[in-house]
Parts: structure tokens; C-alpha cells; sequence
């Protein structure tokens, strides 16, 4: 009688299945800052038991910085409203987990534009 490991493949060894997601991160850059490349995935696994939204994005954007006069704009795809919505605050990135606890997947996107520009979030 074999078990199998409900655990999923991208949980990394010690991190908690009932509190751990991983993020598909797209990173948005700005055509006309950034021409070398517009857009491209990171994933991360995270804790949302220990994950605040401060310290996230900080992590994010000190691996991957903005230019000069950027903004930083972070989103989650909602499947049911079909839309990207904007995180903001931690009580938003633990209401974006809790729209995920099934999956335990959420595709998000972060947004680096110019004060000027119209956000545009990338398609699925």
C-alpha cells in the first residue's frame, strides 16, 4: 500500500504546505526605459505566515530595481473577476493569499512606469 506526497514540487523541504504559495511574478517593464527586455517571470515560494508586503516588494525590487522616477505597482490576477487587482497593503496580500488557498499559485505582476503612463497588466 503506497502513499503518495500531496506535497507539490516547487515547496521547498522545511516551508509549511498549508501556509506556503508560490508566486509567478511578471515583471512589467517600461518600453521606453527599458528596451531590452519588457516583461519576464520570476517565481518565489513564500510563507504567508511570515511574508509582509513591505518587505516583499523590497525584496523584489532590490533584485530587480526600478528607473529613475519609476513607479512600483504590484497586482494579482483574479480569476473570478477576470482582472488584475492591486495590492497595496499587507491585509490586500493576505486577502490575495486567501483567494489562493486552493491552488496555492497566484499569478501576480509588477508594474515599473513612469508617473505620466496609463498601467497596462500583461495577458495570462
Amino acid at each position: 500500500m503506497g502513499t503518495s506526497d500531496p506535497r507539490p514540487s516547487w515547496l521547498l523541504a522545511g516551508m509549511d504546505p498549508k501556509s506556503s504559495y508560490l508566486l509567478e511574478i511578471k515583471l512589467v517593464g517600461n518600453p521606453r526605459c527599458r528596451k531590452e527586455v519588457s516583461c519576464f517571470i520570476i517565481s518565489m515560494v513564500v510563507d504567508s505566515d511570515t511574508c509582509n508586503f513591505k518587505d516583499l516588494v523590497d525584496e523584489i525590487v532590490e533584485k530587480y530595481p526600478p528607473g529613475y522616477e519609476e513607479l512600483v505597482t504590484v497586482a494579482y490576477y483574479d480569476a473570478a473577476s477576470r482582472n488584475h487587482l492591486e495590492v497595496k497593503t499587507h491585509q490586500e496580500l493576505l486577502a490575495m493569499f486567501a483567494k489562493h488557498v486552493d491552488s496555492k499559485v497566484v499569478h501576480m505582476a509588477i508594474a515599473y512606469t513612469l508617473p505620466s503612463e496609463i498601467l497596462e497588466w500583461p495577458n495570462l
